[in-house]
Order: C-alpha cells, then structure tokens, then sequence
C-alpha cells in the first residue's frame, strides 16, 4: 500500500507500516540544532481525568489547529525546514495531510508520551497518521484499546511509522518513560483536518 514501506500485521484485521526517510530528507545535526531550539518555553496543557496538567513534553502544532484533551492547540505557520517532510509525506502517504504536530522530548527531563489514541476531531475518515523520527532512539509502544499485551517499535532517526485510521482507533500508541534514554528527540507527526 505505501511503496517503500514494511506492513506489520498487529491482528487480523489491523496493520502499521515502518520505513525510513530518503537520505535527502535527513535532517543534519545543524537542521536537528535549529529545529530543537524552537521548541516552546512551557509544556502545553493537556486534560487527563477532568484537570488540567503539563504535557511531559514539549509540543507544537503546525499548519492546522488541533482538538484533542478538550483544548484547541493553535497552530502556527508550518518552518520551512519542515515543509519538505511535508510534502514527501503527501506525495508518498496522502495527499490530504495538511496538519502537523511536533513534539520535543528531553530524556534527561523524563519526557514521555503516554499511552493514548489521537483524537479524530474534524480528521478526514480514513486518513492515516504519520510519525516522523529524529534524534534519539526511543521505543514506541503500540497497545491493543482495551486489550492485552503490546508490541514494540524502535524509533531510529529518520525513520517512519504509518498508523491506519481504523489501527488508531483500535490501538493506543505511546512513547514510554525510561531512564535509559538520556538524549534529545524530535518527532512529526502528521495528520490530514477538513478545514472547511
């Protein structure tokens, strides 16, 4: 389905691909510099079980504003250091990904992802989600929705991972907390708004 990329069977009916970027897409370590050095001052706050609280993490969404936790996070122009992952992305995954998140994670800090499913406010039916790697290796961890078990996924810089629309709703994703990861990352993630 996506040219390039590894299908990963999770159960009989839900499936995520794996890949890396074309060396040209690459961000360089004066590129991760500069991306790194934009990342806000303060945490974004998320909702978690009626109250409010810090994201362990640095975010940042890009292009399109995106509804999730109960909160609107606003989005600014898309860097132009991002715009060609963009555009890779559209030509080769969708062509209706216009929405992106990008997430700073200090591991010396303790930043983590914890497990959820992003939420599909005014996301186009059927549009998959793309996650984008730089930096550090981290595990990302993928959890049948209220199921057993997980399996696991390294995130190597550069590479990316496709999440299906209907493997989101069905399995929740996660970047665990853990103290062996002492360095920096950055991740991408992208998403196809009806923004009319």
């Amino acid at each position: 389905m996506y040219d390039g990329l590894k299908c990963h069977e999770l159960d009989k009916n839900h499936k995520f691909w794996t890949g890396i970027l074309p060396d040209e897409l690459h961000l360089n370590q004066a590129e991760l510099n500069n991306l790194w050095d934009i990342h806000p001052c303060d945490a974004h706050e998320i909702k978690m079980y009626g109250r409010f609280v810090k994201a362990p993490r640095w975010q940042q969404v890009y292009g399109v504003d995106y509804h999730y936790t109960g909160r609107v996070n606003k989005a600014l122009p898309i860097p132009l250091l991002l715009e060609p992952l963009g555009q890779w992305s559209k030509e080769k995954i969708n062509n209706h990904l216009n929405g992106m998140v990008v997430n700073w994670y200090d591991g010396k800090l303790g930043h983590y992802m914890g497990k959820h499913r992003d939420s599909t406010t005014n996301m186009l039916s059927g549009a998959p989600i793309v996650v984008i790697s730089f930096g550090e290796e981290r595990i990302f961890r993928l959890r049948p929705w209220k199921g057993e078990g997980y399996k696991d996924f390294v995130t190597k810089h550069g590479c990316v991972f496709v999440i299906p629309y209907e493997t989101n709703q069905a399995w929740t994703h996660e970047i665990p907390f853990s103290k062996k990861y002492q360095g920096q990352r950055i991740s991408l993630t992208l998403r196809a708004f009806d923004v009319m």
